[in-house]
């Protein structure tokens, strides 16, 4: 099993609100994906191509402005909708990793509930984990 397909299984394993982790080029193309056979797409997969290409040529201008910028390298961005976040991260120079995961509203909250929090410390670790073997 290579390095990618390591990472998308322990995320898979990770937390039971990722429905899909997609590993693609800097073009936005598909190369490797993991989704949760309970789960249906709500996105059409033309559409997630479309989000990847685009979220690609983000990171590129966050990088390049990271240089200049006092805050540092980027890290990952997130985009949350009322059911689903969308994360996305650099994994190395060439590849990103683009996870959906579920945002139903938390129960036994006293005001409003704005979804489950991602967390994105453990995610990191993962993916530096299996980073530091290849």
């Amino acid at each position: 099993m290579g390095r990618y397909e390591k990472v998308l299984n322990m995320l898979m394993d990770f937390d039971e609100n990722i429905r899909l982790a997609v590993i693609s080029n800097t073009s936005g193309d598909i190369l490797w994906s993991s989704k949760r056979t309970s789960e249906k797409l709500q996105v059409p997969l033309a559409e997630t191509k479309r989000a990847l290409k685009r979220e690609s040529d983000d990171w590129i201008d966050r990088c390049k402005t990271a240089d200049r910028n006092p805050l540092g390298q980027p890290l990952y961005h997130i985009t949350s909708f009322e059911k689903t976040k969308r994360v996305t991260l650099p994994i190395d120079a060439f590849h990103m990793l683009f996870m959906s995961i579920d945002n139903t509203p938390m129960k036994n909250t006293k005001k409003h509930s704005y979804g489950k929090l991602v967390e994105m410390g453990k995610i990191l670790s993962i993916v530096d984990f299996v980073n530091t073997f290849e």
